[in-house]
């Protein structure tokens, strides 16, 4: 698989991810008396999601290119948290910026979480935080909330909704700069706090639906 393909396939990811400077470093807790407590009331404990890793990060490139090149056969193809995370972490080196650790993608039902542990200092134009540099420190967990939908031919559209960094809220005002620092460039009918987001060759349209990303074939 070539490296130009292996960024396309990533595209969404990681365009959301430098659309909100992004992060928040884990998501899953637990108690191991959880499943005890489950067998005893005779229902069986929820697999365990897989941990992100670079097994998960080729074996995900290798699903989207076959998907991407029509080679599968299937007109939908959807992609989970861990499959996701894996990929920004270990198959994109040097995408994401320096002072972005530890991404993570998750949803929440019709919503996409991504979040990291960022270094304000490297934020992209920092100065579009404004007031809110007052109060966060040297490194933050940062978490973008939103909605992934189809905004056009080979276009989906990232409606941000809420960003927090240290689990508070940065005002919605400051979204608009930051996309705008990042290259986000106007579309009729795009508004300011979303990123139009092109797709890769062979992806008609890309949402996220029932706590996965659905890719949608040009012939599906």
């Amino acid at each position: 698989m070539g490296k130009g393909c292996s960024r396309g396939c990533a595209t969404l990811v990681v365009a959301s991810l430098l659309a909100t400077g992004v992060a928040y470093a884990g998501f899953r807790y637990g108690d191991e008396v959880f499943p005890t407590l489950e067998r005893w009331a005779g229902r069986q404990a929820p697999e365990a999601e897989p941990e992100p890793s670079p097994e998960l990060a080729e074996e995900t490139l290798q699903r989207v290119e076959a998907f991407r090149s029509g080679a599968s056969g299937e007109a939908r193809l959807l992609l989970d948290g861990p499959a996701l995370s894996s990929v920004v972490r270990y198959a994109l080196p040097g995408i994401l910026p320096e002072g972005v650790r530890d991404p993570s993608v998750g949803f929440r039902g019709d919503e996409l979480l991504l979040s990291a542990r960022v270094a304000v200092a490297s934020f992209p134009d920092a100065t579009a935080l404004g007031e809110a540099l007052g109060f966060l420190p040297d490194t933050v967990e940062v978490e973008m909330r939103g909605a992934l939908r189809p905004f056009g031919p080979n276009l989906s559209a990232l409606y941000v909704q809420r960003v927090e960094a240290s689990r508070i809220p940065l005002p919605g005002r400051l979204v608009p700069g930051i996309l705008t620092a990042l290259g986000r460039h106007d579309r009729d009918g795009l508004p300011d706090d979303a990123l139009a987001i092109a797709l890769p060759e062979g992806i008609g349209s890309a949402f996220v639906e029932a706590d996965h990303l659905v890719l949608i074939s040009e012939e599906g």
